[in-house]
């Protein structure tokens, strides 16, 4: 069976430890960004795993913040920078072009760069920006884009703005269930938008902490059961993050049932 990790994160290694914008102040730990910044450890563990390709990506939210200014210059450099990496790794590894998607048109520019000129094989976008979700219509230049080019978009998960609330409440994990959090939002935001109706070729791939939000989706009619039978199903896919198959096999049952995928 050929395996393909969708979810996988490169940063230049100016972002790692001793380097000119490293981000060792973001709470990451310390070995994480020794790895994150070395893409030959990173097919080399593949390779040991039996993992056949890898989809890497970098988000805005983990170069810029959470409200930080984005760099458009950084963002074509980081771009340039993947395809160098696909280059060195051909059979390996594929890559996400960087879009800050709630840019606007400048956001639409850089998205139609990464897919035509760079080769990249879709695009990664944050979850929510500035208190804006997929929905707006800040981000639609861009998701049309995608859409036009039938390449999928990795909606990627970013912090809550209250975090601290949910770690104190939560522990550790709280982290991970704010993101999810923020993630099932942007899901919403996509059908209380109609975005789905109004590009029925873009293919969202959401983490699998924002599953809640089918739950809400199907009880608020947009998405139950009544409504799902009446229309075809739409391009809806969850990356399942986590080692418990038999996680992964409720999911994948669910998601089947209903008409998810």
């Amino acid at each position: 069976m050929e395996i393909i990790d969708f979810h996988t994160h490169l940063w230049p290694i100016a972002w790692g430890i001793g380097g000119s914008r490293n981000r060792s102040g973001a709470n990451i730990p310390e070995h994480a960004l020794r790895r994150i910044v070395n893409p030959d450890a990173l097919v080399e563990e593949f390779a040991a795993a039996d993992i056949s390709r890898a989809v890497i990506s970098t988000t805005i939210e983990s170069l810029f913040g959470l409200d930080g200014e984005v760099e458009l210059d950084v963002i074509r450099r980081i771009n340039d920078w993947l395809v160098g990496v696909v280059a060195a790794h051909p059979e390996q590894l594929v890559a996400l072009g960087m879009v800050d998607a709630f840019s606007g048109d400048a956001g639409a520019i850089e998205a139609e760069q990464a897919i035509t000129e760079l080769k990249l094989c879709g695009l990664v976008i944050d979850s929510s920006r500035h208190g804006l979700f997929l929905g707006d219509s800040r981000v639609r230049p861009t998701l049309e884009v995608a859409a036009r080019h039938n390449v999928p978009i990795f909606v990627h998960p970013v912090d809550l703005p209250d975090l601290s609330i949910f770690i104190a409440g939560a522990g550790p994990l709280g982290n991970s269930l704010g993101r999810g959090l923020m993630n099932g939002a942007a899901f919403l935001s996509v059908l209380r938008n109609s975005i789905l109706e109004r590009f029925p070729s873009l293919s969202p791939v959401f983490a699998a902490l924002g599953l809640g939000a089918i739950i809400q989706a199907s009880r608020g009619g947009k998405y139950d059961r009544y409504q799902r039978l009446l229309r075809t199903r739409p391009n809806l896919y969850f990356d399942t993050m986590g080692e418990d198959p038999g996680i992964v096999k409720v999911l994948a049952d669910f998601l089947e049932q209903n008409g998810c995928w």
